[in-house]
């Protein structure tokens, strides 16, 4: 493992020194502690209730007996409504949480314990049309429940409510590119995806034969947070046209970490 930056993302003025070598920054390594907190998913929607939630992650080595959250979307009850946890002790085991309903689930192929393999977690959902969870371009979950989003918040790496009196099941490992996107992608750009990390479609804007732009997905992508740092910040930027920017938050004596690693 090579960590080329150490960031003080700080959240109860914990203080820690910034160490900087001139490398290629590819990727946050989360080691317990933290967590990447947006806004609210429906400030954040273009016109549809249909979202697609995209990460690319690797695991690495875990100190806990919790099982660390890739990410959590909690209501106002503190209720989560939409979770994604890697195992703690197993390094072939994914389990999702969907209304409170918790369910694990495994796979002779997953491995957390490499963290040089990353994988393309896709998340699905929907207030009308169901939950999908792909795993790269393999299908590992269906359902036909129902998410309500409105007024619930997306923190990325732990399980955490919006007054922040839950905190836990911090992530352990590697995230490469969160992305957010206002539509249900097909099976196909997942496809495309997961065989070209470094790109969102195979073109990536269409035109007619006049030059005019066509609408595609690729207009529904609400935010694209690469986490390519060029210095330590606490504000992770959105890359795409919506500003819809997010905040690193870190418990005292805890930190993120800047790495080279990265999908490939």
């Amino acid at each position: 493992m090579k960590i080329v930056k150490l960031l003080p993302f700080l959240f109860l003025f914990s203080c820690i020194d910034l160490m900087i070598q001139e490398e290629k920054i590819n990727s946050l390594y989360f080691k317990g502690g933290s967590w990447i907190e947006f806004g609210k998913l429906d400030s954040m929607k273009l016109e549809s209730n249909d979202f697609t939630l995209q990460f690319w992650v690797s695991g690495g080595e875990v100190d806990t007996n919790e099982a660390p959250a890739i990410f959590s979307i909690i209501d106002s009850t503190d209720r989560i409504t939409l979770a994604l946890l890697r195992d703690a002790n197993q390094s072939n085991i994914l389990t999702t949480i969907i209304n409170s309903n918790v369910t694990p689930s495994e796979f002779s192929w997953l491995d957390w314990s490499d963290p040089d393999n990353f994988y393309l977690i896709s998340i699905l959902f929907s207030d009308s049309k169901g939950i999908k969870l792909y795993i790269d371009s393999t299908k590992i979950f269906s359902d036909e429940k129902f998410i309500d989003v409105v007024g619930n918040m997306l923190n990325i790496g732990a399980i955490v409510n919006k007054t922040r009196t839950i905190r836990e099941n911090f992530w352990y490992g590697y995230i490469d590119e969160v992305r957010f996107w206002n539509t249900i992608l097909t099976d196909s750009t997942i496809k495309f995806q997961s065989e070209h990390p470094d790109k969102l479609g195979d073109n990536y804007r269409y035109t007619d034969g006049n030059g005019n732009e066509i609408s595609t997905y690729l207009d529904s992508l609400i935010g694209i947070w690469r986490l390519n740092f060029e210095e330590p910040l606490t504000i992770i930027e959105d890359d795409s046209e919506h500003d819809n920017d997010g905040n690193i938050y870190s418990l005292s004596g805890f930190s993120v970490e800047l790495s080279e690693k990265g999908a490939q």
